[in-house]
């Protein structure tokens, strides 16, 4: 399990009693997305676990922590490396064995290759692009019994004409940005907090378990992937698009970064707000983050937007 994408026993254990000395309700996902969708109110500091891959640590190590706390989590899967048994890859038993003690298994892709790093977005490409994740969605039902209509885009990595397509296919799907989630947000493309690798420091996740999804309307937000090759600058403006601005703190105070480095935003509107990279993004996946004070409260509203700068040509795996 690579370390940039994993953490310590240790690290997973403090998590975890962080959550249960400072009376975070963990819940189960399907609750989760269930209650959100139809604006059922959820438990007080509710959250949920989620893990890409299913890395056979995960069983070895994960598993005996959440047992012990009584937590429900989600695992997403790439079938193809349990299909063919690797040595640190999950087998199809060690997966029913976490869906007997409150695990849910849902969908990575087969082979978690990249979806929308290709030449060309045409028919036959989202043809292959669904397939991939069809053919997951059989296997995960084959050998598991009924399971959720849940994606984990593979990198965190889709454009938009994948989400609409998932959409149509009755699928939630997640990526890798950061924030909570709320009625309002992208249920094709909804947020979740890394907390592994550079971000398993308990001193930061705490500041992000205490926000607040960012009041914004995230379906409207521009296809995430740049293409170079079709001459598109790699200095990707996001428009963000406020649905509860009275609930802001002072204007002033939002906070943008852009690959760590802050950027003032501009107000077109006072229910508009934009912020623009001042030079060309690194190929690759970049990120926009925005932070603002929550009237009344010391905690934060968090929004988080991923791009994609691709130059046309699919990288080898990573």
């Amino acid at each position: 399990m690579p370390r940039s994408t994993s953490l310590s026993a240790q690290e997973f254990e403090e998590h975890l009693e962080y959550l249960k000395q400072n009376n975070y309700t963990v819940i189960d996902l399907a609750q989760a997305l269930d209650s959100v969708q139809q604006g059922v109110s959820l438990p007080d500091k509710a959250i949920v676990i989620t893990f890409d891959d299913a890395w056979r640590d995960i069983y070895i190590q994960g598993f005996p922590l959440l047992k012990q706390y009584n937590y429900p989590f989600t695992v997403f899967v790439n079938t193809d490396p349990v299909d063919q048994n690797q040595r640190h890859t999950m087998t199809w038993d060690m997966l029913r064995e976490l869906k007997q003690h409150g695990g849910t298994l849902a969908n990575h892709t087969r082979d978690h290759d990249y979806l929308v790093r290709k030449p060309k977005y045409d028919k036959a490409w989202l043809t292959a692009a669904l397939a991939n994740i069809d053919y997951a969605q059989q296997r995960l039902t084959a050998e598991l019994g009924p399971v959720p209509k849940w994606l984990a885009y593979p990198f965190g990595e889709y454009n938009n004409r994948l989400k609409l397509a998932l959409k149509d296919k009755g699928y939630i799907a997640f990526g890798q940005q950061s924030g909570g989630v709320a009625q309002f947000s992208d249920f094709q493309a909804l947020p979740r907090f890394p907390a592994a690798g550079a971000y398993s420091q308990l001193k930061s996740l705490k500041t992000k378990l205490a926000s607040q999804p960012f009041p914004a309307n995230y379906t409207a937000f521009k296809n995430p992937v740049i293409r170079l090759d079709r001459a598109e600058r790699g200095q990707p403006l996001l428009e963000v698009e406020l649905t509860q601005a009275q609930k802001l703190g002072v204007r002033q105070q939002l906070s943008c970064f852009i690959t760590g480095d802050r950027h003032a935003p501009r107000w077109p509107t006072k229910m508009k707000f934009t912020v623009q990279a001042e030079k060309v993004l690194s190929n690759g996946r970049n990120r926009y983050n925005c932070t603002a004070p929550i009237w009344g409260q010391k905690n934060y509203y968090w929004l988080s937007h991923q791009w994609l700068i691709y130059g046309g040509e699919a990288p080898p795996k990573q």
